[in-house]
């Protein structure tokens, strides 16, 4: 029986948080012997012993899969033509499983290889006797621990394209790349790709945030009656201040979540302003009889005063966009390790992002129902948000319709996260027979459904039963949503960047200081 199971040269927190969204089997090799039993995909990520590398080589040479990055340095080093350090690798659409991927946000040094267009030569597969290796140009785990933040704009026709803070690395990109890659090195080997799945039912997971932002009464009451007409639970984080003297309302919100924004609306670099900040709003909630378990800061900005605070409270989760967005959750990585608060990424886009592009409300329908279509092409997990005084609530009802159309797994943020948590915590071992081709999986919880993929353009679900049998799911199908991005269109969302700068500098000369 051979392990489908993902060997690591150097197990950094990085790379745990990629495998870890990704949901595979893997771990540090330890012992470079029978690599080829042990191991059905090899990713070197750091320097070896001349013994250790020899060892590789036959892993490779005897049909074994490799993903290099620059700091392996064993197989690809005497490709890389170019360092450069560059801000976006645009596909050109050369590797159909890619396509999925227009482009990555980088700004860091990566390598090009020589003669390859794929990302602008980030990616190349070259055959090493009876195997393969992807030489991938760039150090994921390092990337994944970049927690600067930019401002971006994100597509939209005729030009009204949306623009917020946010994650400077793409980061949810990024781990569909690696995800994708690791898919092909195992087909590479006519063999399976089996990873935890992203929710606990067959659909994806939707959730939907609210941040109270000085919120009147009726503002708040449209927006939860909507939610009650289509049975959607939301999870509200409230501006405590603003709704300090009316705090009981949210008692009658019947299926909703009550979460924290803060105490008052505001930011800093103080870890004295944000520790108060938080504590006062929380004790508010605690004395209006809630509870909260989550927390997201105001105007979603990350910053390392803030991941030292979040460390003296007990959240389950929080959710800034400046440290990831359109991802899966994962614990950010702060001084070269992993906290123990749950980040869960959304769509940084709201309304109100969309209104000061002048967009009519129909406009913006269409902006979040093109990527609610999108996402479940994808069968990707969706998050939106939305502010009670802004513009468009009443979009959400036909939203609302398509999610519950399409029978979406609809959860708060805290089933989410403790969804999530229970996923993480799940582990199984998988093995199959070269004679027979029998799959045998063990370890396996009711609730964690598995994902078994033998190309990229379908997979099925694979459910434990109390037998500890697995019964498998009809096969699902990706399909395409739309037309992909040109370069072109990349471009206008890459340029002129003064204007982006001048919202940034009015954008902070508004924001509320503790």
């Amino acid at each position: 029986m051979k392990n489908l199971c993902i060997g690591i040269i150097k197990l950094t927190p990085g790379w745990k948080s990629i495998l870890d969204q990704i949901g595979v089997w893997y771990k540090e090799v330890d012992d470079y012997t029978e690599l080829l039993q042990n191991f059905s995909v090899l990713i070197i990520n750091n320097t070896v012993s001349e013994e250790s590398e020899e060892l590789l080589h036959r892993f490779s040479d005897s049909g074994g899969s490799i993903l290099e990055t620059p700091d392996g340095d064993t197989f690809s080093h005497a490709r890389f033509t170019v360092k450069k350090k560059v801000k976006t690798v645009v596909n050109d659409y050369s590797i159909p499983f890619l396509d999925h991927i227009p482009f990555l946000d980088i700004y860091e040094e990566v390598h090009l290889y020589n003669g390859q267009d794929n990302f602008s030569g980030l990616v190349d597969f070259e055959r090493v006797q009876k195997g393969i290796v992807c030489n991938l140009g760039l150090n994921p785990d390092t990337l994944i621990a970049n927690n600067s933040y930019i401002r971006k704009r994100f597509y939209y026709k005729d030009g009204k394209h949306p623009d917020e803070l946010v994650s400077k690395v793409s980061k949810a990109p990024l781990v569909d790349l690696i995800h994708a890659l690791l898919k092909e090195l195992h087909f590479q080997q006519g063999l399976p790709f089996i990873n935890k799945w992203i929710s606990p039912k067959e659909k994806p997971v939707f959730s939907f945030r609210v941040d109270s932002d000085y919120g009147d009464q009726n503002s708040i009451k449209a927006l939860y009656s909507i939610a009650k007409e289509f049975n959607i639970p939301m999870t509200w984080f409230l501006h405590v201040e603003a709704h300090e003297e009316w705090l009981n309302l949210f008692h009658q919100f019947e299926g909703q979540e009550i979460a924290l924004h803060g105490y008052e609306h505001g930011t800093s670099n103080s870890y004295e302003h944000v520790f108060n900040n938080i504590e006062l709003g929380l004790q508010k909630l605690k004395d209006a009889g809630f509870d909260p378990i989550g927390f997201c800061v105001p105007y979603g900005i990350w910053n390392n005063t803030l991941a030292e605070v979040l460390q003296k409270f007990q959240f389950e989760y929080s959710s800034e966009f400046t440290v990831a967005y359109n991802g899966f959750p994962f614990f950010p990585i702060h001084n070269g390790a992993q906290l123990s608060t749950i980040q869960i990424p959304i769509h940084p886009i709201c309304t109100g992002s969309l209104n000061r592009k002048k967009a009519s409300t129909d406009e913006m329908k269409e902006y979040f129902m093109n990527l609610l279509e999108e996402y479940s092409a994808r069968f990707k997990n969706t998050i939106f948000y939305h502010h009670p005084l802004q513009p468009g609530t009443e979009l959400w009802k036909d939203i609302f319709n398509k999610v519950n159309e399409s029978g979406l797994t609809k959860l708060t943020f805290s089933e989410y996260a403790s969804f999530w948590n229970k996923r993480g915590n799940t582990k199984y071992e998988a093995r199959i027979s070269a004679e027979s081709n029998e799959l045998v999986i063990t370890g396996t919880e009711p609730e964690v459904l598995l994902q078994v993929s033998s190309a990229h353009s379908e997979f099925e679900l694979l459910k434990p039963s109390p037998d500890e049998n697995l019964s498998a799911s009809e096969n699902f199908s990706y399909h395409d949503s739309g037309e992909k991005l040109t370069n072109e269109d990349i471009q206008s969302l890459k340029s002129k960047k003064l204007q982006l700068l001048k919202t940034s500098m009015l954008d902070w000369r508004n924001r509320k200081r503790l």
